[in-house]
């Protein structure tokens, strides 16, 4: 019965949709027809569409939060070579569905306030992260931007969106520069775990 479809099938078929035709592409009626089910379904896991969108943008919120966790904070290069595999990960995961996509909601935000609004919010926090972290302001802003223009660029030539972990290792290169080897401390488990709760106290608000 297509109330048997499950509320993460609906979810994995919104977020392909976002990544692939932007937010008028999650419609009920398209989601349903990729689905091969009715719209019925859709309605035993969510009130309407607002909901659902509402849950993507939420999801992606969240994930600084539950990426921070999993950081190896033994050294500055450790927590860096972390971080650069769980990006390298979910970028291949977003491009199945089912994770976010940066580029699908990055591209949502360009067409509304609200989008825009929390995303430039969660920006700065993932940002304020990325400095705890290296102690390196000015490449850690260098990092940001070359990463945003790998993800519009990947917006208008998918294809691209495959060389993300070669771009990764690039990036990586640059914010290990000898000078940054071995002369700072990592970030102590009790600031990220701060930051941590900081983001989740954010986003349940």
């Amino acid at each position: 019965m297509d109330k048997d479809l499950g509320k993460n099938d609906w979810l994995k078929a919104a977020r392909m949709a976002l990544l692939k035709g932007g937010v008028e592409a999650v419609r009920v009626e398209k989601l349903a027809r990729s689905l091969h089910v009715t719209k019925g379904s859709f309605y035993w896991h969510f009130k309407d569409r607002d909901e659902l969108l509402d849950l993507l943008l939420r999801e992606w919120e969240s994930e600084m939060a539950e990426i921070i966790p999993r950081l190896d904070r033994r050294s500055v290069r450790e927590t860096l070579l972390t971080l650069v595999r769980v990006l390298v990960e979910h970028a291949r995961l977003s491009e199945e569905g089912d994770v976010p996509s940066d580029a699908a909601i990055f591209a949502w935000a360009t067409v509304s306030p609200e989008v825009a609004r929390r995303v430039n919010r969660s920006e700065q926090e993932r940002i304020k992260l990325l400095m705890r972290i290296s102690g390196q302001p000015d490449r850690i802003e260098l990092f940001y931007l070359a990463w945003l223009g790998f993800v519009a660029r990947g917006q208008r030539v998918p294809g691209l969106r495959k060389r993300f972990p070669q771009i990764a290792r690039m990036m990586l290169k640059l914010l290990l520069r000898p000078e940054l080897k071995g002369k700072r401390r990592s970030p102590s488990r009790r600031k990220l775990v701060r930051a941590s709760e900081s983001l989740r106290k954010r986003e349940a608000g």
